[in-house]
């Protein structure tokens, strides 16, 4: 069988959980299905209907009353549990229509995707199992409060998107909070945003710094700022692009009869 979708990624509070809820209503103005899957044992909330979620196979609150871990500690626990329960997962994901878009709702903490092989290895089964995926890292909108806070964040998502070895997107999320949308489209065309950066050539240190920043911001557009997007919450047309773009990257929709596309 063949699933389509996106691994959405980030920080804890960049806004995934919404991100998947926004997409699924998004989806159904185009009379699209979009199946959503949590993989967050630590969620308390959830803005959409799961349609697979974690926290029936195992939570972080029990994980941690059972074994006096931390939250990291004990986030790592499930991860590694769900890792050696994978036939529960693919006995829930049967119940999924063949062809259905499914978002999958990913934990925040970061060391999942930058050190640990653990969302590497959930992807490589995923991919097996015959999902079409793509990874959408959420950054939010705050980074770019100052230059150099945004390229830590971008990079930050660049390590995590290519540790799981899928087409990658970065998303500035939030963007719903700054008035000023020209502000958005400076910091989503890097090379653009490269050349007005606040880092100005006065002395030879700042000289130097300048031209460490462009070549990092060269290293950023060449493995995914290209492919750097965003997400207003109040504008349709932000989220249908969102969804035409991760089509794209994963052939959505050309195994479906014309009348079934968008």
């Amino acid at each position: 069988m063949l699933y389509y979708g996106q691994l959405v990624i980030g920080p804890g509070g960049s806004g995934k959980s919404t991100y998947c809820s926004v997409l699924k209503e998004g989806a159904q103005m185009c009379k699209r299905n979009i199946q959503v899957i949590n993989l967050d044992p630590a969620a308390e909330y959830l803005p959409y209907e799961a349609t697979i979620d974690i926290r029936d196979l195992i939570s972080l609150q029990d994980v941690m009353e059972e074994y006096e871990l931390g939250p990291n500690g004990g986030l790592v626990y499930c991860m590694e549990y769900l890792l050696m329960n994978m036939d529960w997962f693919q006995e829930e994901v049967n119940n999924i229509a063949q062809d259905d878009y499914v978002l999958i709702d990913c934990p925040g903490q970061i060391e999942l995707y930058c050190h640990m092989d653990m969302m590497r290895k959930l992807t490589k089964f995923l991919t097996n199992m015959g999902f079409a995926l793509c990874s959408v890292y959420l950054l939010d909108v705050n980074f770019i409060q100052e230059d150099s806070k945004y390229l830590s964040g971008l990079l930050q998502g660049i390590s995590a998107s290519m540790t799981l070895e899928l087409a990658h997107f970065i998303v500035l999320s939030k963007c719903d909070l700054i008035e000023d949308k020209k502000i958005v489209k400076k910091y989503t065309k890097l090379q653009k945003f490269n050349q007005d950066c606040e880092y100005s050539v006065k002395s030879q240190f700042e000289k130097t710094y300048k031209n460490l920043s462009e070549g990092i911001f060269e290293l950023v557009y060449q493995f995914g700022g290209s492919k750097l997007l965003s997400l207003d919450v109040s504008d349709e047309e932000s989220v249908l692009n969102l969804l035409h773009e991760t089509d794209y990257a994963i052939q959505w929709g050309e195994n479906l009869e014309p009348d079934d596309k968008i």
